[in-house]
């Protein structure tokens, strides 16, 4: 059988309504995910840097707010400045949205997750494109110094979500069911790495493999490797949640592993 391999850089950016298809479809999940929890599980410690699994869903919670009241990503930002000044502020903001929220009952906390993202998705869909195409200013973070609205609400949202129910999986010791879109939303990933300038390493072929697996060629001209590696757990890997994947190098320079193993992007 032929493996299709697709250059980074052929793959096509998701639509609105495909971005709405993966938004709902994880909602939907982190809501049965919720609904699993016991009490204990709540306050598990997760991957993320000081944040419980409550606050987890707290800085998704604060996600949907953003959406919902433009006005709170300036206000945010004061405020992230003001308590992380030493932090970069992308990241300040993100721990202000779950400072926010921390110590919510966790009944409360899944009503109030339910409600904010069904009008948050509600209000992304029905955004005109005016609006979807104001630029964002993203301080501090190589590759995001400018982005569109639009990029932002359809693939960055839906993919904070499901790296995030990724996380939680990780902190409860639970297999991650990576859903539907699974390679949609790798590939729209793979897609950002190559646009962006993120990937700095020579051409590869890069074969994914497992949930949300596809082969990708990264770089331009003749790849000098083959790589192998599991698709979720590079995902971790290039938002910089695991420095340690397991990288295969199936053929060719071990310069090409090295590559994949240390590119990062922020999620």
């Amino acid at each position: 059988m032929t493996t299709t391999v697709l250059h980074a850089r052929e793959i096509h950016r998701a639509d609105r309504a495909t971005a709405r298809k993966h938004r709902d479809a994880e909602i939907e999940a982190w809501r049965d995910l919720m609904e699993s929890l016991d009490e204990a599980d709540w306050h598990r410690r997760t991957v993320c840097t000081a944040w419980d699994v409550a606050d987890v869903v707290g800085h998704l919670c604060g996600q949907a707010e953003d959406v919902n009241r433009p006005w709170l990503f300036p206000l945010r930002d004061r405020r992230a400045k003001r308590a992380y000044p030493d932090v970069v502020l992308l990241d300040a903001h993100m721990m202000v949205q779950a400072d926010e929220h921390r110590g919510t009952p966790p009944a409360e906390l899944r009503e109030r997750f339910a409600r904010l993202w069904g009008k948050a998705t509600r209000t992304i869909s029905r955004n005109p494109g005016l609006i979807r195409r104001m630029p964002v200013k993203v301080e501090g973070v190589p590759g995001f110094e400018k982005l569109h609205l639009g990029y932002i609400q359809d693939i960055l949202l839906a993919r904070d979500l499901w790296m995030h129910r990724d996380d939680v999986c990780q902190a409860l010791g639970r297999s991650f069911d990576a859903g539907p879109y699974a390679e949609e939303l790798v590939a729209q990933v793979v897609l950002d790495v190559q646009d962006g300038p993120f990937w700095q390493g020579v051409p590869v072929e890069l074969v994914l493999t497992g949930q949300g697996g596809g082969t990708y060629r990264l770089g331009d001209g003749t790849p000098i490797a083959t790589v192998r590696t599991d698709a979720v757990g590079y995902m971790r890997t290039l938002s910089g949640r695991d420095d340690h994947p397991i990288v295969e190098l199936l053929d060719g320079d071990e310069t090409g592993a090295n590559a994949v193993a240390s590119c990062r992007m922020p999620f």
